[in-house]
């Protein structure tokens, strides 16, 4: 649990640092691929499927959190967000962090009761390694 908030942590931290412009991604990364892919994490994170959320998780990741902490989060986080509606804005980033190269989707999203953000950090296999939500 401790890693999983340090790496939200991180991945604020690096999303602020990166304002809106957008680095690199990492060799073989496609910016495309990558925003579908959080696309499909997010829209399972809205529709309540945690264990699928959990699914996309790389193992080591996966071995410091559960589907039920993915949904105290999100529950968290989107508490009197509303209803999803839609994707407004989309965007893909790279970012390094203590060595590791990664992607991240970050999905500007409208709810009927407020906006989200969404960050959504990829390694270069597409395994999830990192998630941000926050009401905007």
């Amino acid at each position: 649990m401790k890693k999983w908030i340090a790496l939200c942590l991180a991945l604020l931290c690096a999303g602020l640092l990166c304002a809106c412009q957008g680095k690199p991604l990492p060799d073989g990364m496609s910016e495309d691929t990558l925003l579908q892919r959080g696309q499909e994490v997010l829209l399972e994170l809205v529709e309540g499927d945690y264990d699928a959320v959990y699914g996309y998780l790389r193992p080591d990741v996966a071995a410091d959190t559960s589907p039920e902490e993915i949904q105290a989060l999100a529950l968290r986080q989107l508490d009197g967000a509303g209803v999803y509606k839609q994707i407004d804005s989309r965007m893909a980033t790279g970012q390094t962090s203590n060595g590791e190269s990664y992607g991240v989707a970050v999905l500007y999203c409208k709810f009927s009761e407020d906006n989200v953000l969404a960050r959504l950090a990829f390694d270069p296999n597409l395994c999830l390694i990192g998630l941000e939500i926050k009401k905007s």
